[in-house]
């Protein structure tokens, strides 16, 4: 099975992270990158040994010559752990990488502490659901998605307050490679958790976004109630991109479950 090479960045130096029993790795959403969680950063930083990691061919990331499915991230990031010498640890994902958040919890259930699901849902709709994607940025580029994007990440009150960050988001999308973004949607047309959410094990918590138009709370809903003894948590007025748009919301929502 082919692990893809991942982008990581440390809130502190790597020797410090050998044996750490407080590491926590961050991943984003589709088209976007590390910085996705710059605003929540602080806060966590404050608590964990954070980790960021980029999706294969997004940020700074290397471009995948291959396909690759969300499981294989999974493997990635727990190679990556190894290689740091850090035995167990939590993870929080965003969207695709809330998806992963499922996977690594139902393989790796030794190594997986807490599991959070952010803006993300069990199944995404199968191939068929990413194929007018698909054909638009084969064509025309990540670019041609943006004019569509900000109503579905963002609340219009939001879109208003603070065209800034919407423009920095929107930038990470153009910015990102379209055959990576191609396999990613890919990943995610072949992604469903719905078999296995049961069987899982360790403490997940699911944050929906009230207004998610994308994974709106009655598809965490599904994760909540199915995965045994996990939770959920919809911050009031937030779209998809809650971790932009509500970012100490989200960070200490994180915060409250991880020391639980």
């Amino acid at each position: 099975m082919t692990v893809p090479e991942l982008f990581f960045v440390s809130e502190k130096p790597v020797a410090e992270l050998t044996g750490a029993d407080n590491v926590l790795f961050l991943g984003n959403a589709l088209g976007t990158d590390t910085h996705l969680w710059d605003l929540a950063l602080p806060t966590l930083a404050a608590k964990y040994s954070v980790i960021r990691f980029d999706m294969p061919g997004h940020g700074q990331s290397p471009v995948p010559t291959d396909s690759y499915t969300l499981e294989e991230i999974a493997d990635a990031l727990v190679a990556k752990a190894d290689e740091l010498g850090v035995e167990s640890f939590d993870y929080a994902g965003v969207s695709v990488s809330g998806a992963i958040a499922l996977e690594i919890a139902y393989k790796y259930p030794t190594r997986i502490k807490h599991s959070v699901v952010v803006c993300s849902a069990p199944y995404m709709g199968g191939p068929e659901g990413w194929a007018e994607r698909i054909a638009q940025v084969s064509a025309a580029g990540t670019a041609s998605l943006v004019p569509a994007i900000p109503a579905r990440w963002f609340s219009d009150e939001f879109i208003a307050k603070d065209p800034a960050a919407v423009k920095k988001t929107l930038d990470m999308v153009v910015a990102t490679d379209d055959s990576s973004y191609i396999k990613t949607c890919e990943a995610l047309g072949n992604y469903d958790a719905r078999p296995f959410m049961a069987n899982i094990t360790v403490p997940v918590l699911v944050i929906s976004g009230e207004i998610d138009p994308g994974s709106p709370p009655a598809a965490g809903a599904i994760i909540s109630e199915t995965v045994p003894g996990a939770r959920q948590v919809v911050i009031p007025g937030a779209s998809h991109i809650a971790v932009v748009e509500a970012p100490l919301e989200v960070a200490k929502t994180l915060v409250t479950f991880l020391d639980s």
